[in-house]
């Protein structure tokens, strides 16, 4: 699987396919399918993350000594 690698606010970094779609507004976040449907929703802190919503098979994986957000899942062929 490629992955592309996106600068989040306070040195996280959000690694995910790169046909997934990130929108911000401050240090709030949307990530967007290949279909356009919501896959997470999150804000971010210096030392934390908060979840506010996700899809239901949506696979992800945080890693808080490193700040990253992985999300695990890939398009569907």
């Amino acid at each position: 699987m490629s992955t592309k690698s996106n600068k989040l606010q306070y040195g996280w970094t959000l690694i995910a396919h790169p046909s997934f779609q990130v929108f911000t507004n401050k240090s709030s976040y949307v990530i967007l399918d290949q279909y356009n449907d919501v896959m997470i929703r999150f804000t971010l802190q210096e030392t934390e993350i908060e979840i506010l919503g996700a899809n239901w098979n949506l696979n992800y994986k945080i890693n808080l000594g490193f700040k990253t957000l992985k999300i695990i899942n890939t398009p569907e062929e």
